[in-house]
């Protein structure tokens, strides 16, 4: 248990939450709160904490910090294994890990968009131009459409696109990838800084991430 530092913070909030549960119901019912009553209020403060601090991490937070520490924790979601990969693992990796969501999440979405991604983590231009067509959205075909167009070389082509795109940080990214196959670093820190900002939770967290790995055109995680 010494060297399990998750698992010491997970018997570590299980007391408190039942601790503080347990206060929280003596003082209700000191207050003259009918059981029932109690029992709801105590029940909903419950599942918003144990429920909010995960949608937190996941939608809400810029902190790197502690969305790293949420993904070292989950990493037997593959979802969540892919996030943490991106930071973390070889190229190599992160490609398995693709193949792994695609084998287990068969979902049209999770399948049409990490189809996707695993083109371009390929660097296969044809089966990313084949599959972009069957994305989700008008953004996603087009941000996808269009970082197979940069992997040809085509940046005009790729730029036409990147204007049509509403998602600010999808925009921006692909704006970045842009810039920097033009060699224009200034922009391409620049997009990079208004992309990041424009995301958060895991999102957030995978761009950073993506624009860490120089050699990359940015995937998207969804």
């Amino acid at each position: 248990m010494k060297d399990n530092p998750f698992l010491i913070q997970g018997v570590a909030r299980w007391l408190l939450l039942f601790g503080g549960g347990v206060l929280l119901t003596v003082v209700l019912l000191f207050a003259n709160i009918p059981f029932w009553a109690v029992f709801a209020i105590v029940i909903v403060v419950y599942m918003s904490i144990t429920l909010g601090w995960p949608i937190y991490i996941i939608y809400g937070t810029k902190d790197m910090d502690k969305i790293d520490k949420f993904l070292t924790k989950n990493r037997s979601n593959t979802l969540f294994a892919y996030a943490y990969a991106i930071a973390h693992e070889t190229d190599e990796t992160i490609i398995e890990t693709i193949e792994t969501i695609l084998q287990t999440h068969k979902q049209p979405k999770v399948q049409a968009v990490y189809a996707a991604n695993l083109a371009v983590w390929q660097q296969d231009v044809e089966a990313l131009h084949r599959l972009s067509i069957h994305l989700p959205t008008a953004d996603y075909v087009n941000y996808y459409t269009a970082n197979a167009l940069l992997m040809e070389g085509n940046i005009e082509g790729a730029q036409a696109l990147q204007t049509a795109i509403k998602n600010q940080w999808m925009k921006h990214a692909l704006q970045a990838s842009i810039a920097k196959q033009s060699g224009d670093q200034t922009a391409y820190r620049k997009e990079v800084e208004l992309s990041t900002s424009h995301a958060r939770g895991v999102q957030h967290y995978v761009l950073v991430s993506l624009f860490h790995r120089q050699d990359q055109v940015s995937p998207i995680i969804q």
